[in-house]
């Protein structure tokens, strides 16, 4: 069906309305928005308490109830450093390993642009993810691979915003010669409604960019 559709589409904003579509009906929204809950109760680091937790700006913090149910979840993979999460309104990161060897420079204004490319996706209630493995040069610590890694999100267009991400990130090490020479990042995109679109309009807007 993929390949049939594929032929006859034009522009990649199709492509994005046609998965839309197959989302929309074989799927069910998910849950809605958490509020802010000013009892945040804090939670067990997920990489365990010998390990230093940073966020997006690179503060130490603590895991908490407030935060994404993708944050708050124990980790099971040793290479797993990194956890993301980006809707239209924000970029929250969490480091969960290796927090004395490596870390993210702060990018602040990155981050909001990333966040910002979301924005004209905002037609669904959704939730996408992703898992990026890197892998750096051992002697220079430049970046040599990155892929997908065991999941690829279900929207194209999404996997590419991650792409993109991952991409502009510049690391620090504390060693001329780096300690950490590869690590997984798990995103997670969250995509609210806000155009008050309905299945049948997404289904009419397809049919328009088809015939284009």
């Amino acid at each position: 069906m993929r390949e049939i559709y594929e032929r006859r589409v034009k522009t990649p904003i199709a492509a994005f309305v046609f998965t839309l579509v197959i989302l929309l009906v074989g799927c069910v929204s998910a849950s809605k928005s958490a509020t802010e809950d000013p009892k945040a109760q804090p939670l067990p680091n997920p990489a365990g308490e010998l390990e230093t937790v940073l966020d997006e700006e690179g503060n130490e913090v603590k895991i908490t109830t407030n935060d994404p149910a993708s944050f708050q979840t124990l980790s099971k993979d040793s290479s797993e450093y990194f956890r993301v999460y980006i809707t239209s309104d924000h970029y929250k990161l969490r480091q969960i390993r290796g927090a004395k060897f490596i870390h993210r420079k702060v990018d602040k204004g990155g981050d909001a642009l990333i966040s910002e490319e979301l924005a004209k996706y905002n037609r669904i209630n959704f939730t996408d993810d992703g898992i990026i493995l890197v892998i750096l040069n051992g002697n220079t610590g430049a970046v040599e691979t990155i892929r997908f890694n065991t999941r690829v999100p279900r929207i194209n267009d999404l996997a590419k915003v991650i792409q993109n991400d991952v991409t502009r990130w510049a690391m620090e090490h504390s060693e001329e010669k780096p300690v950490v020479t590869k690590y997984q990042i798990h995103y997670t995109i969250r995509l609210e409604n806000r155009s008050g679109t309905t299945r049948d309009k997404v289904k009419e807007d397809l049919k328009r960019e088809v015939r284009k």
